[in-house]
């Protein structure tokens, strides 16, 4: 074995790890070297793991003036210390509903105000897309929370965010009007600036939906060459 491949070997290693916080973890105060190795591995896909929610202070370290003060409107403190890296841009997985989860989790660590959930995601995915970060897997679940219109207009801004997407999933079951000229927008987009969709899955889709909705679906199937898996779910029948 030559020494010149111990590092992709390791890399290697390390990613097969990836569903495992506490090995990862243990590698990471190895060393320096692997320390830099195994941080964005960890925090590739955060959410997933069972683990204290104080993470995502992390996140808020990050963020600018403007961003802390939407955090100060709710009383939360923003003075959180200063972060080795850019934890943000390491992203490749998000799912709403696991967000949504650890953000309540943190807020009741806190003993903040439980009215200052959605913004906060909000605010958290606001930072996500400008951070650099491409993401590989998304999951959407539409519950009370309302994706802010500004996400768009920063997604223009940052079309990379979406680049890389392979596996994007949505779960349409509580569907109200602005939530569905979210969906059409998100759609437009991803048509424009997404290619590599290997599996959709959309479910809860119904009928009574706004028919410009299937039309953007019907134009984003149509763009991604790649599709290899798509499943469309309505109550108890599947497509």
């Amino acid at each position: 074995m030559m020494m010149g491949d111990m590092p992709e070997l390791m890399e290697i290693i390390l990613n097969n790890l990836n569903n495992e916080f506490y090995s990862l973890y243990s590698c990471a105060l190895v060393s320096r070297h692997w320390c830099k190795m195994t941080i964005p591995i960890i925090w590739q896909n955060p959410f997933s793991f069972d683990q204290n929610p104080l993470f995502i202070s992390q996140y808020f370290s990050s963020f600018d003036e403007n961003e802390k003060f939407g955090l100060e409107k709710y009383g939360i403190n923003v003075n959180f210390a200063d972060t080795l890296f850019n934890y943000a841009g390491f992203l490749k997985v998000l799912n709403s509903y696991n967000l949504e989860c650890t953000v309540q989790k943190w807020l009741d660590f806190q003993l903040a105000d439980s009215s200052s959930k959605y913004p906060i995601i909000n605010l958290l995915f606001n930072f996500f897309v400008k951070s650099g970060a491409t993401l590989e897997q998304f999951a959407i679940y539409y519950t009370e929370c309302e994706i802010s219109l500004e996400v768009f207009d920063l997604l223009e801004k940052n079309e990379l965010f979406f680049s890389q997407l392979q596996d994007l999933s949505f779960n349409l079951l509580q569907m109200s009007d602005f939530k569905a000229e979210c969906l059409i927008a998100l759609f437009t987009f991803l048509t424009k600036t997404t290619t590599k969709i290997k599996v959709l899955k959309i479910e809860e889709f119904c009928y009574i939906h706004e028919p410009r909705l299937f039309h953007a679906l019907e134009c984003f199937i149509k763009s991604q060459e790649q599709l290899r898996q798509f499943s469309l779910i309505s109550g108890e029948n599947i497509l």
